[in-house]
């Protein structure tokens, strides 16, 4: 079954930047509680443009996630940051996103090799936009790099998760369609690494963002897209997730779905056809 990394917590949002800088925890648990009871496994934390706070921010929040039944995801440019929450962190947590540069991703390696009793997986990027456009061949070579670097290094398979480039697919219509190849790509060539993605970021710029976004989560889910980031409080987005898991049998007994439909009596996608 695919995991869901709910993304509310984000710096870039202004909102929810100024709730950070003042550690509104009431703002943040608030946001936490309705992640979790959509569906996500994880929290995405993203507190980057809190700069010198974004420690002192990591170290208050992580406990406070997992004291609610969730894993951490927590994406920084920076290093030591990533570290500090490797530290905090005492149950399963994913950390990114961190292209291919040694001195990005061997000291991670280097922590996650020694944990035993719980998983840190390292969300490694592929960044291989060449002329504004995605390559999946080119991709492909990156993360057969990247990969066997980590393994030299400790790191197992499952705890390994490739994050392909996204683009808008207003920058270049045909974005989506080689995102979805070289996902395609990742998963036949490592079957036992998995993958992760923010969905979110192919609609940037057009209207109705959720209907893009909604409709390329499906088809990544379809191609092998195991780690999901999105705005899963946004029901358009979590019925695409359930729904498209239900049809390719990963919903067991279809009882995400049938959960789902129970919840949403009242909507309009929801009632059964007469």
């Amino acid at each position: 079954m695919i995991k869901v990394i709910g993304n509310s917590l984000n710096s870039v949002n202004k909102k929810v930047l100024d709730k950070m800088n003042k550690m509104d925890l009431r703002f943040i648990k608030k946001e936490i509680i309705s992640q979790i009871e959509n569906g996500a496994s994880f929290i995405e934390i993203n507190a980057s443009s809190l700069l010198n706070k974004e420690v002192e921010f990591l170290r208050t929040v992580i406990p406070v996630i997992e004291d609610m039944g969730a894993g951490a995801c927590v994406i920084s440019n920076n290093i030591q940051s990533m570290i500090e929450a490797i530290k905090v962190s005492e149950k399963d947590i994913l950390i990114g996103t961190i292209e291919f540069d040694e001195q990005k991703y061997v000291p991670i390696a280097e922590m996650i090799k020694k944990e035993e009793d719980r998983e840190v997986k390292i969300i490694a990027h592929i960044n291989d936009i060449e002329d504004g456009k995605i390559q999946p061949e080119k991709s492909l070579l990156v993360a057969q790099r990247y990969v066997d670097s980590l393994l030299d290094l400790g790191v197992r398979r499952k705890n390994i998760l490739l994050y392909p480039e996204i683009k808008a697919l207003d920058d270049d219509f045909y974005y989506a369609k080689d995102l979805l190849t070289t996902l395609e790509l990742f998963k036949l060539d490592f079957p036992r690494v998995n993958t992760i993605l923010n969905v979110f970021y192919i609609s940037d710029g057009l209207p109705k963002r959720h209907i893009i976004t909604s409709y390329f989560a499906a088809l990544a889910i379809s191609r092998g897209l195991d780690y999901i980031v999105a705005n899963i409080n946004n029901i358009h987005i979590r019925e695409a997730i359930i729904t498209t898991q239900s049809i390719l049998g990963k919903d067991k007994n279809f009882q995400l779905y049938l959960e789902f439909c129970k919840k949403n009596k009242t909507i309009k996608e929801c009632e059964e056809d007469e």
